[in-house]
């Protein structure tokens, strides 16, 4: 039987155990006007971690601002019970166990999926695929994945989608990240 993930909009409170939303909607007690009177900011807006003194390796690492041009992926209809819901099939998960990495969206437009789940447990660090979730981001939302969180590649849906993705890497490609191929497809629903 094939798992299926039915999405929910991306909202900071139910993604927060994932890590964050990036939006300029995002308001906090640290939020000021700057430049005159003609912008806002908010700092910090998520964390940006380095938890790479815990590598193996104890190669140190350096931030990188990487810009990606997304394609969309394949959607089919979903045969399920909403009618108009459509489904797009993963066949792998990764991590990057000791950085933050981070997706702003650049454009117009934009709809794209967030999947992402915890360890099953502090002795068993794979993916927990019963309790995968499945997010759909829109224009003006951008997402951070804290350390270790399980995400699927970047998924885009109908319009390609320029990002810059913000992490910190060491060159270690088991540290800088890792990779979990399913055994089955599991459908994401949105």
């Amino acid at each position: 039987m094939t798992l299926s993930i039915l999405c929910q909009p991306l909202r900071a409170a139910d993604y927060a155990p994932y890590g964050g939303v990036i939006s300029t909607d995002v308001v906090t007690d640290r939020t000021v006007v700057v430049n005159n009177g003609t912008a806002r900011r908010t700092p910090e807006v998520v964390p940006t971690i380095n938890k790479y003194s815990e590598a193996p390796s104890q190669t140190p690492a350096r931030t990188v601002l990487n810009v990606s041009l997304a394609s969309p992926r394949e959607v089919q209809p979903w045969e399920g019970e909403e009618e108009g819901k459509r489904v797009m099939k993963i066949k792998m998960l990764e991590r990057h166990r000791f950085s933050t990495q981070s997706f702003v969206p650049m454009g117009a437009d934009i709809q794209y999926l967030v999947v992402v789940t915890q360890n099953k447990s502090e002795c068993d660090d794979s993916p927990d695929l019963d309790k995968l979730q499945g997010f759909v981001a829109r224009d003006k939302q951008g997402v951070c994945y804290a350390p270790g969180v399980w995400h699927a590649p970047m998924a885009v849906i109908d319009n390609p989608v320029s990002f810059a993705i913000v992490q910190h890497v060491n060159g270690v490609a088991d540290e800088d990240c890792q990779f979990y191929h399913l055994d089955e497809e599991i459908e994401i629903v949105f």
